[in-house]
C-alpha cells in the first residue's frame, strides 16, 4: 500500500513540475510590483475636429494623424489640434507609383535635417517607405523619399512585422509577429534591429525563450504573447504592455536586456499553458520621455459585436513602477501622447471627438 502511495505522489509531483516557470518563458528577469497606486478620476477636454475622423491615432507636436480606412483615395487624414482644422489627406491608396494597397499604422516619428519623417509599411511590397511629412505639408502632396526593401516572407519564414519603431534615421527596431506552426503552437515574437539605410538586419532581441502550448483554450496560440509596444522618444527603451497577462516588459535597446514587471494578480505567463479563458489586460499604449501610458481593461473578454467601455489608464515610469491609475469619464478607443506639448489624447468608440488633457494633471493633484 505504501508503495502505491509513493508512486502516486511521484506522479503528482512530476505532473506539477511539467508546468513551466515564468523564468523558463521570459528571456529576462520578472519583478512583481504592487497594483496599488494613487487613483484619480479625471475629465478630459473635448475637441470637435472640423472634419470626420476615424481610425488609428498618432500625435506629434499638436498634429493628429488618423489612419482612416474610410477615406476614398488616401490612407492618412491630418488635423491641427490647436485650430481643429483638417490639414489634408496624404499617402495614396492603390498599386501605382508611391501608392500603397495596404499600410501599417504610424508607430513613431523621427527628425532628420530638421524635417519630420515617419515610415510607411507595405506588407504586400515587403518594404518600408520614408514619408517626409514636413515637405508634404509644405507642398500639400505626399512626398515619399525612398523605399527600403524588407523581404519578410523569405527571411522571417512567413512571419510579418507587427511594429516598426524608429530609434533614429539609421536604426529600426522591427518586431516580427508570432505565426502558427500547428493548431496549438506558434513561433515566438522577437525584435530585429535593422539598418534603415539599406534594410539589412543587424541583430535580434529575443524576448521569450519558449512558446506556449495550450490545447484547452479557444484562443489562437499566436496571441498568447501579444503586446502593444511603444519606444521611448530617445530610443533607449521599448515598453511592451501584454494583452493576456498583467505585465509590462521593458527592453533596453543598448544591452538588449528584458525585464518583466508583473502586477500582483493571479495570472502569470505560465498560467497561459492551462487557462481556458483569458482576460484582455493592456489594450493600448503610448509613451513620452517620462512615462508609459497604458489602457487597462482586466475583465472578462467582451462578446462579438459588443463595444465595451474601457476607461482606465495605468501610468508607469520607465523603471517599471506603476505610479498612477486614471479613471476617465469617457470610454477610450485610441490613445496617443504629444510629448513636446505634454498632452495626452484619446478617441472614444462612442463619438468622433478628440479628448485631451495635460499629462502633468494626470500625475499631480488630488486622488480618490
Amino acid at each position: 500500500m505504501k508503495t502505491i502511495y509513493y508512486v502516486l505522489l511521484l506522479l503528482v509531483l512530476a505532473s506539477c513540475n511539467n508546468k513551466s516557470q515564468d523564468t523558463d518563458i521570459l528571456n529576462g528577469e520578472i519583478i512583481n510590483i504592487e497594483e496599488h497606486a494613487p487613483e484619480k478620476e479625471v475629465e478630459f477636454k473635448e475637441l470637435t475636429l472640423k472634419g470626420l475622423n476615424f481610425g488609428n491615432l498618432a500625435i506629434h507636436d499638436s498634429l493628429a494623424f488618423f489612419m482612416n480606412p474610410k477615406l476614398q483615395s488616401k490612407w492618412f487624414q491630418l488635423f491641427n489640434c490647436h485650430t481643429l482644422d483638417e490639414v489634408g489627406e496624404f499617402v495614396g491608396k492603390g498599386n501605382g507609383h508611391e501608392e500603397f494597397i495596404a499600410v501599417g499604422p504610424i508607430w513613431n516619428f523621427y527628425t532628420e535635417n530638421n524635417e519630420l519623417k515617419t515610415l510607411i509599411f507595405d506588407g504586400n511590397k515587403e518594404s518600408v517607405s520614408v514619408w517626409n511629412i514636413t515637405k508634404s505639408l509644405a507642398g500639400k502632396s505626399t512626398i515619399i523619399e525612398k523605399e527600403i526593401k524588407m523581404p519578410w516572407k523569405k527571411e522571417n519564414h512567413g512571419a510579418c512585422f507587427n511594429e516598426l519603431l524608429i530609434k533614429d534615421s539609421c536604426t529600426l527596431y522591427a518586431k516580427v509577429s508570432a505565426t502558427p506552426t500547428n493548431d496549438h503552437d506558434a513561433s515566438l515574437p522577437y525584435y530585429q534591429i535593422r539598418d534603415l539605410r539599406n534594410g539589412k538586419k543587424i541583430s535580434d532581441i529575443h524576448i521569450f525563450k519558449k512558446s506556449i502550448v495550450n490545447k484547452q483554450t479557444k484562443f489562437l496560440p499566436q496571441t498568447f504573447f501579444y503586446s502593444h509596444d511603444a519606444m521611448k522618444p530617445d530610443g533607449s527603451k521599448i515598453a511592451q504592455a501584454m494583452l493576456h497577462v498583467p505585465q509590462l516588459n521593458i527592453i533596453d535597446t543598448k544591452s538588449k536586456a528584458v525585464t518583466g514587471y508583473r502586477m500582483n494578480e493571479n495570472m502569470n505567463l505560465s498560467d497561459l499553458e492551462t487557462s481556458k479563458e483569458l482576460k484582455p489586460y493592456f489594450i493600448r499604449i503610448c509613451a513620452d520621455d517620462n512615462y508609459v501610458y497604458t489602457v487597462f481593461y482586466g475583465k472578462a473578454a467582451w462578446k462579438v459585436n459588443e463595444v465595451p467601455c474601457v476607461n482606465h489608464i495605468y501610468i508607469f515610469d520607465w523603471e517599471g513602477h506603476l505610479v498612477r491609475k486614471i479613471i476617465t469619464k469617457h470610454c477610450i478607443d485610441e490613445i496617443a501622447v504629444d510629448g513636446i506639448n505634454k498632452i495626452l489624447y484619446t478617441t472614444s468608440p462612442m463619438d468622433e471627438k478628440l479628448y485631451c488633457i495635460k499629462t502633468d494633471e494626470l500625475i499631480t493633484g488630488a486622488t480618490l
